[in-house]
């Protein structure tokens, strides 16, 4: 199977974007371990989350989907049971990586793992922190999966400074912490994502966080909730730069979640001059929303620094490919943490814009893209992927503005994330088609 991404004329329409992934991991969990029964609208239907919500059966949840939404029957912070068979988590971080949280305060044994790419993950930074606070959770010699996870006596709660600010290792801590004795402060060194504090908020913990600094005190129970998830912004970001490098567009995505750790993207490509709205601001339960209108621009080049990273690092693929239509060069300060997504992005990106003829080159920890200008024009080639969602989605992007066509390999694991890209891009005009 191949998508084959085809020079466009321009795109228009109005989308609501799906459910974000983010998010949905974090719900699902959140209702399993409540009291109570809790409604999820708008679940991001992605392999990713899918993984989560097996899982979350396999451990004795009762989860029933009726119409569009999902009816989760939780079991309190230590409900969950033991499961027969290994979790398996497919290619999901955030999904392996949370509920090791929460497995390591149950009274049972768990082994998780997940596909060739997620094995290959580093896992120390969950399990130097949990084992700190009293968790029996390890890994391989590699520090890789698969994690075994065995009952602990006690939990504590921690003071920890991230050496790498990390949302998913934050919350995995953080679930850790519902099932612990004293309270768990954890500061970071630039802001991460904060949406499980504002999930454990929803759902009625004793939380507190400022930018980098987050404190959760001794919580007794989750209360059920009824949850609308926002539109998925990572998800948008591709069809925002779409509409940004293709002439004649305008195109509008609806119920976007806001949330100010996560638009690192929005305010980056408002800064290069993109022709972007926001507009009708509202709020499902903790996480704002907005509706957003795109237009064609003239973009300038961007510099993305070090303290930008962390909220930028999984759209830094589709950034990439903005910059290539940029008038001049941008520049990205320590983007190392790249080369440890689903795969080396970092490498395959520059292999892509090898082929895209865009000159880039690494100096240092600076990694330099020079941009063509929006009359460029991508010549034909075939895009390797690695078998990684968003190098994929980002050259599917690229191909709207090539001389003919960019032919991406292994589409389907485009399914991992945003299983609605392809049907949805053409919505808008985007000329995909897949053989």
């Amino acid at each position: 199977m191949k998508l084959i991404s085809k020079s466009a004329e321009g795109l228009h329409g109005e989308i609501k974007i799906p459910g974000d992934k983010s998010i949905s991991h974090r719900a699902l969990i959140c209702a399993s371990i409540s009291d109570g029964t809790s409604k999820i609208s708008n679940l991001q239907e992605s392999e990713d989350v899918i993984n989560t919500l097996k899982s979350l059966e396999q451990l004795g949840i009762n989860i029933t989907k009726q119409n569009e939404s999902y009816n989760l029957e939780g079991k309190g912070f230590r409900g969950l049971e033991a499961s027969e068979n290994q979790l398996y988590f497919g290619n999901s971080g955030t999904g392996i990586r949370l509920m090791s949280g929460i497995l390591s305060i149950q009274n049972f044994s768990s082994s998780l793992i997940g596909d060739e790419s997620l094995s290959k993950r580093p896992m120390k930074r969950i399990i130097d922190p949990l084992s700190k606070m009293g968790a029996n959770i390890s890994g391989s010699q590699e520090g890789t999966l698969p994690l075994r996870i065995t009952p602990s006596k006690k939990i504590n709660g921690i003071n920890y400074k991230m050496p790498v600010a990390s949302a998913q290792v934050k919350s995995a801590i953080l679930f850790a912490s519902l099932g612990a004795q004293g309270d768990t402060k954890i500061i970071e060194k630039s802001i991460s994502r904060d949406h499980t504090e504002r999930m454990f908020e929803y759902f009625g913990a004793s939380i507190s966080f400022s930018e980098t600094e987050t404190t959760l005190k001794e919580t007794e129970k989750f209360t059920s909730q009824n949850i609308e998830i926002p539109g998925d912004f990572s998800s948008s970001a591709f069809f925002i730069v779409a509409a940004l490098i293709s002439k004649n567009s305008d195109i509008t995505l609806k119920e976007v979640g806001m949330n100010p750790s996560r638009i690192a993207l929005l305010n980056k490509l408002m800064e290069m001059g993109g022709n972007i709205q926001v507009f009708n601001h509202s709020s499902f339960g903790k996480e704002p929303i907005a509706d957003l209108n795109i237009k064609s621009s003239v973009l300038n080049p961007c510099e993305v620094t070090p303290g930008d990273v962390p909220n930028l690092i999984d759209e830094l693929p589709i950034l990439f490919i903005a910059s290539c239509f940029a008038e001049g060069t941008s520049s990205f300060i320590d983007i190392e943490e790249l080369k440890h997504k689903e795969s080396d992005r970092l490498k395959a990106m520059q292999n892509g814009l090898n082929k895209m003829k865009i000159k880039n080159f690494l100096d240092g920890n600076v990694f330099c893209i020079k941009g063509m200008g929006n009359d460029y024009k991508s010549p034909n080639f075939f895009a390797e992927t690695n078998y990684d969602h968003r190098i994929a989605m980002s050259f599917a992007i690229a191909g709207l503005n090539s001389s003919s066509y960019i032919e991406i390999a292994s589409p389907e694991c485009i399914n991992t994330s945003f299983p609605e890209f392809i049907e949805l891009g053409k919505k808008l005009g985007c000329n995909f088609e897949i053989s």
